[in-house]
């Protein structure tokens, strides 16, 4: 199998897992703060593919997120971002 087509086929798989496990393993810490485990599964794949491909799967399964489950439209989907590419 050619070598991009294996990235981009486990970049997808890396995505759909992380948002697969935001929905079913979201985790109430207080009133207006939620514990999201798709951080892990990203940061798995940046160790695997390198830093662009966490980015990559951060901001595609940010914006599934918000489309689907989020009450917090375009600013909840920027933060969202912005902390998973930062850790």
């Amino acid at each position: 199998m050619d070598s991009k087509t294996k990235r981009i086929t486990t970049t997808a798989m890396l995505c759909a897992v992380a948002y697969v496990v935001v929905v079913v393993g979201r985790v109430p810490v207080v009133l207006f703060l939620k514990y999201d485990p798709k951080d892990i599964i990203i940061t798995l794949g940046g160790l695997i593919w390198g830093p662009m491909t966490s980015l990559i799967v951060s901001v595609i399964v940010s914006l599934i997120e918000m489309v689907t489950i989020s009450e917090n439209g375009v600013l909840g989907c920027i933060m969202n971002i912005i902390s998973t590419c930062s850790l």
